[in-house]
């Protein structure tokens, strides 16, 4: 009879989180987030059952601005070549955590990103003072802002161009 044996890929030995163009080496964490288990009473008493931190845990700790945003905010993202085509940025789900983490090499680089606040209010541009604005974008924004120069066209009297002086309106009573 033939038996399948099957492994769970070793995790690198570490990865780094990069939140903000600021970069930290951590353990890889086995799972995305704390996921609630109901242990039965051998499982309790196992000496190899070892809690782990879950990843949105970890990067909370090491970044902390991250402290206060809400868990389900926080993404992760990494990059990885398709069918051999260009690299692209690809967010590791929840379920796919552990998978996505087995196959990064060790250093492999993890994006940290944050989503907008859905309650926030919408954000306006801001309009730069002209003393944060360079000569040429100081001298773009006067030429767009000011109406267009053009010569001063006498305009005709009449749509046919002829002179109105000796031209009877007949459709207009006379007063007199």
């Amino acid at each position: 009879m033939a038996t399948i044996k099957t492994t769970t890929p070793a995790l690198p030995d570490y990865i780094t989180y990069r939140f903000a163009n600021r970069l930290v080496y951590v353990r890889p964490a086995h799972t995305y987030e704390v996921r609630v288990h109901s242990f039965t009473a051998n499982e309790i008493y196992r000496p190899r059952l070892i809690i782990r931190r879950p990843a949105l845990d970890i990067a909370q700790k090491e970044f902390i601005e991250l402290a206060t945003i809400p868990r389900e905010r926080i993404s992760f993202n990494t990059v990885a070549s398709l069918n051999r085509q260009e690299p692209r940025v690809v967010r590791i789900s929840e379920s796919a955590w552990f998978a996505a983490v087995a196959r990064q090499l060790c250093g492999g680089v993890i994006d940290i990103l944050v989503s907008p606040d859905p309650s926030a209010p919408p954000t306006y541009l801001a309009v730069p003072s002209p003393g944060e604005m360079t000569k040429d974008e100081v001298e773009i924004l006067r030429k767009t802002r000011s109406t267009p120069s053009s010569p001063t066209h006498s305009r005709q009297s009449s749509p046919s161009g002829r002179s109105t002086k000796s031209a009877k309106r007949s459709w207009l009573p006379r007063l007199n």
